[in-house]
């Protein structure tokens, strides 16, 4: 899994949304999901796919879209 901080999180999602490369979380398989670290703790987990945070990992895999196959 790779690891990065909060601000390149920002700025990697902002440059996604800009170019249209997100895709909406509920639609989004979650397979490319990164730590992200504020003030060298780790704060949550992103999935650069779609933008979707939550603090707790599972949360990628208790989505709507159970039918679908996790990465």
């Amino acid at each position: 899994m790779d690891k990065f901080s909060g601000q390149q999180i920002r700025s990697l999602i902002e440059e996604k949304k800009v170019s249209g490369e997100l895709q909406q979380p509920s639609q989004c398989m979650h397979s490319d999901i990164v730590k992200c670290y504020e003030d060298g703790r780790a704060h949550r987990y992103v999935c650069m796919n779609c933008g979707y945070a939550d603090k707790n990992r599972a949360a990628f895999f208790a989505q709507i879209n159970t039918d679908q196959q996790m990465g």
